[in-house]
């Protein structure tokens, strides 16, 4: 698996299997933390209405300022 640092500027997101991750308000933003392999991901969708799916890996945290996501993931 190859994971990159994704920024995404972002309409709606959706947490997949939303019991394997914890939610937290950080100084940064609202963090999401991924607490298992490989059923933490993350389902994007840009303002040009197309929707991408990320694995997350396992102890990520996904950072989600305003309307922009920052974290390390692949596509699925």
């Amino acid at each position: 698996m190859v994971f990159s640092f994704q920024i995404i500027k972002f309409e709606m997101i959706s947490f997949v299997q939303s019991t394997y991750w914890s939610q937290s308000i950080g100084d940064k933003g609202i963090l999401y933390k991924s607490l298992k392999d490989p059923y933490s991901k993350l389902i994007i969708q840009s303002s040009s209405n197309s929707k991408k799916l990320f694995h997350v890996p396992k102890d990520r945290t996904v950072i989600v300022v305003n309307d922009v996501v920052h974290f390390l993931g692949e596509l699925v």
